[in-house]
């Protein structure tokens, strides 16, 4: 069991829920998440753990670099191609076990790289890059878009969890006009990241388009 698989099941039993592997036969037969959580014997939700561990990039040339030879150069955004791979991934796995979305689906992000955090996903989720001043500009449109566009929102909630701080100290965000918001709520109650807000009931557009009072509504975040 890797760091995100333990605190996604610590985080589960926190909160009185019980997490459960899926079987190898089951595995062998189709992809699936890491658990199947029940409140008692009911089945409850879906949970899925990824864990984003630092950038070993750089490193690795520098170790294979000759005296004096100068190494680097440019890619694309390795964070974010990161984080949007997970989201695909993820999507997959629950779509295979929960193919009519009767169950939340629960993504959870367990950072070792510093450079990256809960905006990076923000950013990718929706397209947008948050100046400290208030600004939104949708510039990463290219990762919300792309193969996530639709998946993401089959995603009712993502945790995020940085692990050089304190394991109470645990952000996220979800999509308000989620169909599972109230269940999570209920399940999952942590001050902040499932407020209370009435939800919306507008299919969720385009992130491509959403403006910044938009975003506000459709996606709340917990801060770190």
């Amino acid at each position: 069991m890797n760091a995100a698989e333990q605190f996604a099941q610590d985080y589960l039993r926190k909160h009185g829920l019980r997490p459960e592997r899926f079987t190898k036969a089951e595995m062998r037969r189709s992809k699936t998440p890491d658990f199947r959580v029940f409140q008692g014997e009911e089945l409850v939700l879906y949970c899925e753990a990824k864990h984003l561990q630092k950038d070993d990039w750089l490193d690795k040339k520098l170790k294979n670099a000759k005296p004096l030879d100068l190494v680097g150069g440019l890619r694309p955004d390795p964070i974010f191609n990161r984080v949007s791979n997970h989201i695909h991934e993820a999507a997959q796995q629950f779509n295979a076990v929960n193919p009519d979305h009767r169950h939340p689906n629960v993504l959870v992000f367990v950072n070792s790289d510093s450079h990256c955090g809960l905006t990076d996903l923000r950013s990718v989720l929706t397209g947008n890059f948050f100046a400290k001043d208030g600004s939104v500009e949708p510039i990463y449109t290219e990762y919300s878009e792309g193969r996530i566009r639709e998946e993401k929102i089959t995603i009712d909630l993502y945790v995020w969890r940085d692990d050089w701080r304190p394991p109470e100290k645990v952000g996220g965000c979800f999509w308000t006009n989620s169909k599972h918001r109230a269940v999570l709520r209920k399940l999952l109650p942590n001050k902040g990241m499932l407020g209370d807000s009435s939800p919306s009931q507008a299919a969720t557009p385009s992130l491509s388009n959403i403006t910044a009072q938009d975003e506000k509504e459709k996606l709340r975040v917990r801060p770190k």
